[in-house]
């Protein structure tokens, strides 16, 4: 299984911002092109959004974010 890494420090989490509530994350990774959301998503959070080349994408470890397209590049 190819998991998709930060170009910056290899990290394979990544996480995305609820559009409507910029506290709330949903971490993710993105395995074989797949993303692939944490299984213990919060029952009462909101759904994941979807995620898409021009989604604001972020390292669960250090400080690089991109547009999602950048994690599937470096995934290639």
């Amino acid at each position: 299984m190819d998991t998709a890494k930060c170009p910056a420090c290899g990290c394979r989490n990544f996480y995305v911002k609820n559009p409507e509530d910029e506290f709330e994350i949903h971490v993710f990774t993105c395995e074989n092109g797949e993303v692939c959301f944490d299984e213990e998503i919060n029952e009462s959070a909101s759904p994941p959004p979807p995620i898409e080349d021009e989604t604001e994408t972020f390292c669960n470890s250090c400080a690089w974010h991109d547009r999602f397209q950048k994690v599937k590049i470096e995934f290639k």
